[in-house]
């Protein structure tokens, strides 16, 4: 038996891809055919009745810790920081279960792809192949294993591995591949969610610690992402080759300009940023909730303006406290760009970032049955369609649709903690 998604607005994630009143049919877990005119029935037919829906491609997560994302509403009384250092000491059981409550969340949200980075990373590796193995459902998971920091860098008590000097580096990134790494990141900066303890405007791993690791993550085929808050942190990982910039909240017109030459990528995190600003307003710190919007934040969203502008390819991360249709909001405010453009963000641009544009990201025949049908016109009605899911398809198997919680900053706004 065959499907077919009918009377449906299709964006196809490809430029310009609208289809008005059009049909998708699913074919053993692949798109056979996607028409702007009605299906005839050759055979055993499941017919979806999408009339009133927008369809589009399975949405990516390329910047998760899925061991370590609260589905809860936050907690009133404690910050982020405090929240994660307590979920870091849980068992490793537990994170797993964590693990495979997040994922399947995500999926019926519309979430079809993630790129891990573990923290522990060892969960994430391993969540990734039981989904990989049907032992749970779940979007396929990118898994980069731990990410490799300095000694005494960011995230080195969440658990990230310490090395130092170029050699060091290296065997850091083989033991990471010989854990079942995907994809490596970097720690190349301080970050945020030990702000103002630790400043992310310092850079941490140095060029040379940097090109020693991405070579040697790339001799392997593996993919890379670099952690960088400041301008030269940026610069370095850029010039070292990185893929990814993973936050990137100080661009500059320099740093812009090798992205755009090298074709590196920035997954901005916007929603977990502000998020983090967000959690101090509501645990009483008034202070550090302004000190993060101003010089964080602001900058962060200037930048983002600053990359789309130029060209640089953007995809949607949400880290650890965000949550992908609140980041697409968030791109969009920043760049002002139309709904259509920035969908790409989670879809084909995505796709093009971790390697797997050949069978999904885009709604074309060959392609994964990766799709969601979300209620309303996304073109007319905005991102909030994207929170009304009714059906979301991972390799061609049909699941009902379900709305992720408000993060803490939407959440503040619509009256939860009241």
């Amino acid at each position: 038996m065959y499907t077919v998604i009918e009377n449906a607005l299709i964006l196809t994630g490809k430029p310009g891809g609208v289809i008005e009143n059009g049909s998708v049919v699913v074919d053993r877990g692949r798109i056979a055919e996607v028409s702007d005119s009605p299906v005839p029935s050759t055979g055993e037919v499941n017919r979806i009745d999408a009339t009133g829906c927008t369809v589009t491609p399975g949405l990516f997560n390329m910047h998760d810790h899925i061991a370590r994302k609260k589905l809860r509403i936050s907690d009133k009384a404690t910050t982020y920081r405090a929240q994660a250092d307590i979920l870091m000491r849980q068992p490793l059981p537990f994170l797993a279960l964590h693990s495979a409550a997040n994922i399947l969340a995500q999926l019926r949200s519309g979430v079809t792809h993630i790129r891990d980075y573990g923290l522990p990373g060892s969960t994430g590796i391993q969540t990734a192949r039981a989904v990989k193995q049907g032992v749970i459902p779940g979007p396929t998971i990118l898994a980069g294993g731990d990410p490799i920091c300095i000694t005494g860098g960011h995230a080195s008590n969440w658990g990230a591995m310490e090395a130092d000097g170029p050699v060091g580096v290296m065997t850091a990134v083989r033991k990471q591949i010989n854990a079942g790494a995907l994809v490596l990141k970097f720690m190349g900066s301080g970050g945020l969610g030990t702000y103002p303890e630790e400043d992310p405007g310092i850079p941490e791993l140095t060029p040379e610690e940097l090109t020693a690791g991405i070579s040697e993550a790339h001799k392997f085929g593996k993919r890379t992402a670099t952690h960088a808050y400041s301008t030269q942190a940026i610069l370095n990982a850029v010039r070292a080759g990185t893929g990814t910039i993973e936050h990137g909240a100080f661009l500059d017109e320099e740093a812009v300009a090798a992205m755009v030459e090298r074709g590196t990528g920035l997954v901005p995190t916007l929603s977990s940023v502000i998020a983090i600003a967000f959690q101090h307003r509501l645990v009483g710190n008034d202070d550090m909730y302004k000190r993060i919007l101003e010089d964080i934040v602001g900058p962060h969203m200037e930048s983002v303006r600053m990359a789309w502008n130029a060209g640089v390819p953007i995809a949607t991360g949400t880290d650890t406290s965000g949550e992908v249709v609140e980041e697409l909001e968030l791109i969009t405010e920043a760049t002002g760009a139309p709904i259509i453009d920035v969908l790409r963000c989670a879809t084909a641009t995505a796709a093009e970032l971790a390697d797997v544009e050949s069978h999904t990201g885009t709604l074309e025949p060959g392609k994964t049955a990766d799709i969601v049908i979300a209620e309303g016109d996304l073109l007319k009605e905005g991102w909030q369609v994207l929170r009304r899911p009714r059906t979301v398809f991972k390799d061609g198997i049909s699941y009902s649709g379900e709305a992720m919680p408000l993060g803490v900053r939407l959440g503040q706004r619509n009256g939860l903690y009241d």
